[in-house]
């Protein structure tokens, strides 16, 4: 697709610009907005502060899957193949923004075109480029390697290189950064996949000391996290477009179960992998100046397949008519239109199918507090948030007809993907 012109943008963008900012392996309860007590968080507490939260948003348990569901707006049901595989036929939200006439920009972590840990897929799934990016600057895309000290970089502009010396989430904020100044007289889509706070758990740059406390070393990763948010947040602001700019703090997944963090007077330990709340219940802020109430809540439920119908309404472009999609629009809420909000939620998880070790799919319906398995367990995850008893056999008249309402909407969707047998 031919390169689009720069130009003055308009008192009010008609086609706002987005900034996804994807945290990995970043749960709930680290963030102090949601109640986390164990680590500093400035820059996220003032999008909270200054913008909206979502307490009911959901992810899926582990990024592959988070990220398939984000990019085609499609439940992993109906399109999953397998870990770090997006399937190519799939249309990606960037790829509709690049042709509605944004600049497209992605820098972070792709895991999206196949990896060596599964030689079968290998470069088997989506490349950058095709899925719709102009401009990227990304780790694993081709390679592996390390994406903290010393690490592989690919461009979109370049081969793999091993940047000697050098801190990947620097690398990934400063082109970030750059091409939010670059392009700030024009539309554009900046998805900003954070490689941070994966493990492993070492040394953040001079300022923070590294040492063999992973636990210390987690707490230096989420304040480098945050300063680089922040960096995002104060560029837009130096461009002066935040009001023609909607930017969107999240996470992949809940935390790794090695970090233990003090959330709402527990310690918990992180749930990444899990289907439990902590697993699948993700911090997301969002941050539009004149759109976004500050320091607003929503008990509203959203789930990481409805930016790709928002993004679509947002920039005026309708998606492929061939294909069912899983997204509902939240963009009327954003700017007080009209707008029904979804009242369920649908989860399908099995990140590698192909593993004798991994258990089998599981799927699950969240409705009204209360979440419904495909395998008949239902709990009130409200109240029992950790699913330590099981409602199902509940001689309460109004919880059975809850349960029956939410057996008739899960029995909607499919089993499993055509990659495995749906």
């Amino acid at each position: 697709m031919p390169a689009q012109a720069s130009r003055p943008r308009p008192a009010q963008a008609s086609q706002p610009n987005i900034i996804f900012i994807l945290a990995d392996d970043i749960g709930r309860e680290i963030l102090t907005s949601y109640g986390g007590t164990s680590y500093n968080t400035p820059s996220l507490d003032r999008m909270a502060n200054q913008g909206l939260r979502f307490s009911r948003a959901y992810s899926m348990p582990s990024c592959t899957p988070t990220r398939v569901h984000f990019f085609t707006g499609r439940s992993n049901a109906r399109n999953y193949i397998n870990f770090s595989v997006l399937d190519p036929n799939e249309v990606t939200i960037s790829q509709l923004l690049q042709g509605a006439g944004y600049k497209t920009g992605a820098a972070g972590k792709w895991q999206l075109h196949g990896n060596y840990f599964f030689p079968e897929y290998m470069h088997q799934g989506s490349h950058p480029t095709d899925a719709g990016f102009d401009e990227w600057c990304l780790w694993q895309v081709k390679e592996n390697g390390s994406r903290y000290w010393d690490p592989v970089v690919e461009t979109h502009n370049g081969p793999p290189v091993v940047r000697t010396g050098e801190y990947g989430p620097e690398i990934f904020n400063d082109f970030a950064v750059d091409f939010i100044d670059r392009h700030k007289n024009e539309p554009f889509f900046l998805y900003y996949p954070l490689v941070l706070g994966h493990g492993p758990f070492n040394g953040t740059p001079p300022g923070y000391t590294p040492t063999s406390n992973t636990q210390l070393n987690f707490a230096h990763m989420v304040e480098y996290m945050d300063t680089l948010v922040g960096n995002v947040i104060n560029k837009v602001v130096q461009c002066g477009i935040e009001n023609d700019t909607l930017i969107i703090f999240t996470g992949d997944n809940g935390t790794s179960s090695q970090i233990y963090s003090d959330w709402l007077g527990y310690t918990v330990h992180g749930f990444k992998g899990f289907v439990t709340e902590l697993g699948i219940r993700t911090p997301m802020l969002m941050l539009w100046p004149g759109k976004t109430t500050p320091s607003s809540i929503t008990n509203g439920y959203l789930d990481m397949t409805d930016f790709f119908p928002t993004f679509c309404e947002m920039a005026g472009v309708t998606p492929p008519n061939d294909r069912i999609y899983d997204g509902k629009s939240f963009l009327g809420f954003l700017t007080g239109t009209a707008f029904k909000p979804r009242d369920h939620t649908f989860g399908w998880f099995w990140p590698k199918p192909d593993k004798a070790s991994q258990p089998a799919p599981r799927k699950w319906l969240l409705y009204q507090g209360w979440k419904l398995y495909g395998h008949g367990a239902f709990y009130n995850v409200e109240k029992d948030p950790l699913e330590s008893t099981d409602r199902s056999s509940s001689p309460n008249a109004n919880i059975q007809a809850i349960k029956s309402h939410m057996e008739a909407l899960i029995a909607g969707y499919p089993d499993r993907p055509p990659a495995w047998g749906g």
